[in-house]
């Protein structure tokens, strides 16, 4: 007897949203897609996909498409603000030999646009969701009035999630004291920058980024704020931002040269405290709604797309939605949580603003044995949530 496959309702058409779209595709389901804004553009950033977030594209079929969009990079370096490297990754001779992949950095805009590309689902654009009611059978209610009551709810709409209230009520974010400053700049890169990630840990600042093309760098920085101000309200003309990297190891001066104030956006950095459920009934969470993070360890992007592919398979293989959720929640939480505290520890050393303690994280940052950074490399990757290790563990603990 052919399965019935439930009307599934994707609140949220970002990355994780289409990859969850995708994914259920790929398993008989057309779920539809409900986005907040009007059209897609290609606005935002660069992402830098790590090497569990293209094992997930593999398993989809379309990480062929990201790379050749994107840039894969040869390596990745932590250097002082100085220029003194701290750390340097050879992506090829650990992530690419072993797992097959290294990293891949990409607009934001071009991975979306792939992901929209490859789905035959319709995407609702200018569907603000303004509530979720009735979890065991919801009515999904959006700003302008209307409704839908499909048989699952997922809410993959950002860290700001109203689908989240469903679940887990009256969430509040947990702010720190920084901001984080974002512009993809026109450079003309040097050709030792155009495989290359950078990061520099500095007195109170954090920046870096990498290349998007020949021509293109992706750049990201931190500076401190107060707690009760808000980022929008206080964004900082480039010229401060060029004076304050000045002295910092290229890229980073040509790349903040070539800025104007209108290309950087500024946000909060914020992060979903660790929930105690992400579902309840027939609605899920996934992506920020269920776990947003600070930006420090690069796995935002990542861990929702591993979301995407383990609830569409989770969703596919039962009737019930209960036992699918708990599957999902089951391999997915721990290892969220688990890079979420991790991001967090990041945040911590890289906004340091002591100078003295600056240096000495710096110092032994320089002294931690290159092992131990292969071995965190390594779990990181072979820990990807893919259906295959999702099964044997279910399978092995049963």
């Amino acid at each position: 007897m052919t399965r019935e496959m439930p009307e599934v309702a994707i609140v949220g058409g970002g990355i994780c949203g289409l990859v969850t779209a995708l994914a259920l595709e790929q398993r008989g389901t057309t779920p539809t897609i409900y986005e907040a804004a009007s059209e897609y553009r290609p606005v935002g950033a660069g992402l830098l996909l790590q090497t569990n977030a293209l094992l997930v594209l593999d398993h989809l079929g379309i990480v062929d498409r990201i790379r050749d969009v994107g840039i894969p990079l040869g390596d990745s370096v932590i250097r002082s603000p100085g220029g003194r490297v701290l750390k340097r990754f050879d992506l090829d001779r650990l992530e690419r030999d072993e797992f097959g992949h290294g990293f891949v950095a990409i607009h934001r805009g071009d991975l979306q646009a792939i992901l929209l590309d490859e789905l035959d689902t319709d995407v609702e654009t200018g569907a603000k969701c303004r509530a979720v009611t009735d979890v065991n059978e919801p009515t999904v209610q959006f700003a302008d009035g209307t409704c839908v009551r499909p048989d699952v709810v997922v809410g993959a709409d950002g860290i700001n999630s109203a689908v989240r209230d469903a679940v887990v009520p009256d969430v509040e974010l947990r702010a720190l004291d920084s901001v984080a400053y974002r512009a993809v700049a026109t450079v003309d890169l040097p050709e030792e920058h155009r495989m290359r990630g950078i990061e520099v840990w500095g007195k109170g600042a954090y920046t870096g980024g990498a290349p998007l093309g020949e021509d293109r760098f992706y750049w990201f920085g931190t500076a401190p704020t107060s707690p009760t101000s808000l980022p929008a309200d206080h964004p900082r003309p480039v010229s401060e931002l060029r004076e304050q990297f000045a002295s910092y190891p290229e890229p980073i001066p040509s790349v903040l040269e070539s800025l104007d104030d209108d290309d950087v956006f500024v946000t909060a950095l914020e992060e979903v405290p660790t929930l105690d459920r992400w579902s309840r009934g027939a609605v899920c969470l996934a992506g920020d709604a269920a776990h947003g993070m600070l930006p420090f360890a690069g796995q935002g992007a990542a861990q929702a797309i591993e979301d995407g592919l383990l609830l569409a398979h989770s969703i596919s293989a039962t009737d019930d939605r209960s036992d699918a959720f708990e599957a999902y929640e089951r391999e997915r939480k721990p290892r969220a949580d688990r890079i979420r505290s991790e991001s967090q520890l990041l945040g911590r050393l890289g906004s340091i603003r002591s100078g003295i303690g600056a240096g000495t994280r710096n110092l032994l940052v320089g002294l931690v044995p290159d092992v131990l950074f292969q071995r965190a490399r390594r779990q990181r990757a072979s820990g990807t949530s893919l259906p295959e290790t999702a099964l044997g563990a279910s399978d092995h603990s049963g």
